[in-house]
């Protein structure tokens, strides 16, 4: 028979030092720089579909 236990000290654990906070401003700027190289491109997905669009998705929505 195997006798198993488990540690009460957490030796396994990383430091809690080694983590880095994802809040830190380098991350922030990186962020910040991607979202300004797309947003011409977000702004291109709009759609402003007409009123006959709309209605005849109405229309076809009801009938189903």
């Amino acid at each position: 028979m195997t006798k198993t236990s488990t540690s009460k000290t957490n030796v396994n654990l990383p430091i809690q030092n080694m983590f880095q906070s994802t809040t830190d401003n380098e991350s922030d700027a990186e962020i910040d720089l991607f979202y300004d190289q797309i947003k011409s491109k977000l702004d291109g997905l709009i759609k402003n579909p007409s009123d006959d669009t709309i209605k005849r998705i109405l229309t076809y929505s009801k009938t189903k």
